[in-house]
């Protein structure tokens, strides 16, 4: 009995440490998780009597960083942070408005957009979930700010859209201006857009913008950064403005777009609507049509450039390449020619539209003569000079009336939609806490 009371003692002397380290290690556990749901639960902002936490912008962040290519470096997401919360905080405005005029979004609207969004990145239908899991964006975080979007729409479709006016005479003296215009340069134009709304903010913003120019310079996608950051409607489409008359551009982004080649990006410029964003996608001239659709009547000649070929016999073949490119003179010589070369391939291609040409090849003839033999034209199969036999230039047109009102229309609402959020903003009690 004895014996059995201190095997009893010495069990009780091993649990009581045991339990006690357990309840340690619970308490630290329990500790932990509780710091960790209060700082993700921590309020980042008041917005009226709503409140955006540090995990809705942590989540944002995630969105924004994944969706527009940006670098996740921790100095990027500080730099970014108080971006992206004014966004939130926008955001909840816009929502909080919209619960005031009743505006609801329904899951066939939402089912809508994201079968949209499904086809814009090419993801098979039904399987966004799956996406967002690979690439690491928060599925509430994402579908939150669908939802946002989709209400902002209707709300400013049921309250601005019905008091914008175009009428007959603004569409005539549009036209007359483009048909006066006919020739001249215009530009196709995408924007980012960071309001500035509050004059003590513009230092912050303008920085802000800069690092949006930095990530862009560095590979970040222009169309996704838009979507994410731009304030104005043509965030939706990737900042796309379209085109664009030189004459009707103000006199510094004249210089500035003047100046840009296609696929460059320029900014920060401070306009009346805040700091902006360009990037130039392309030129043209008024009412003329696009190259893509020149027809042009090709032919080639194909000379071989087989595996089993010596340094010799390729030399050969790319020598007689360039004495026929130098010495024939129409497309009857160069039919001709391609017959006494052994050329490879039929020498008549027949009427190619320019845009369904490779890089290549468009590069070579997009401009070259009617009866002029290109430069030779070499690949790891063969050398090929092409002629143009003859070309003719797509005819160009004028825009309908009814796109005429529509971009009139959507330029207007923009203008309406910025001011509306302005007053919002104004109206509001915010509350910035971090």
């Amino acid at each position: 009995m004895k014996h059995k009371k201190i095997r009893t003692r010495r069990h009780a002397d091993f649990v009581m440490p045991v339990v006690a380290c357990a309840t340690v290690l619970f308490a630290i556990f329990a500790f932990t998780e509780l710091a960790f749901a209060q700082r993700i639960q921590r309020i980042a902002a008041t917005v009226n009597e709503d409140i955006v936490s540090e995990y809705d912008l942590q989540a944002r962040m995630q969105v924004v960083v994944v969706s527009s290519g940006l670098r996740p470096t921790p100095q990027l997401r500080k730099r970014l942070s108080q971006q992206v919360l004014r966004s939130l905080i926008d955001e909840q405005l816009r929502l909080q408005e919209a619960k005031k005029r009743n505006v609801r979004v329904s899951e066939g609207d939402m089912r809508s957009r994201i079968a949209m969004l499904e086809k814009q990145n090419r993801i098979p239908a039904g399987t966004l979930d799956d996406f967002l899991k690979k690439i690491g964006i928060p599925r509430e975080a994402l579908m939150k700010q669908i939802r946002a979007q989709i209400t902002w729409q209707k709300l400013v479709r049921r309250t601005i859209l019905p008091r914008v006016t175009v009428g007959e005479d603004e569409i005539d003296e549009t036209l007359q201006r483009l048909r006066e215009r006919k020739g001249q340069v215009e530009y196709r134009v995408s924007e980012i857009l960071l309001t500035v709304d509050q004059p003590q903010r513009e230092g912050e913003i303008r920085r802000t913008a800069e690092r949006l120019l930095e990530e862009l310079g560095k590979g970040a996608k222009f169309d996704a950064i838009a979507r994410q950051f731009s304030q104005t409607a043509s965030a939706s489409v990737g900042g796309d403005l379209g085109w664009i008359q030189e004459a009707t551009m103000n006199s510094e982004l004249r210089q500035i777009v003047s100046r840009m080649k296609e696929g460059e990006t320029a900014g920060p410029v401070r306009t009346l609507a805040g700091m902006q964003i360009f990037r130039l996608t392309k030129r043209r001239k008024i009412l003329s049509a696009s190259s893509n659709d020149t027809i042009v009547d090709l032919q080639q000649i194909l000379l071989p450039l087989r595996k089993e070929f010596t340094n010799d016999d390729i030399k050969a073949q790319l020598n007689l390449a360039q004495t026929l490119s130098d010495t024939i003179s129409d497309c009857n010589d160069h039919l001709r020619a391609a017959g006494e070369a052994k050329s490879i391939g039929g020498a008549k291609l027949g009427k190619v539209r320019l845009g369904n040409l490779s890089k290549t090849i468009r590069g070579a003839i997009e401009n070259l003569p009617v009866g002029k033999a290109s430069p030779p034209i070499r690949t790891k199969e063969s050398v090929a000079i092409f002629m143009v036999c003859n070309r003719k230039e797509a005819e160009s047109s004028l825009p309908s009336r009814e796109q005429i009102a529509d971009r009139m229309r959507a330029e207007r609402v923009d203008v309406l939609a910025r001011r509306y959020l302005r007053d919002l903003r104004a109206a509001a009690i915010v509350d910035l806490r971090v």
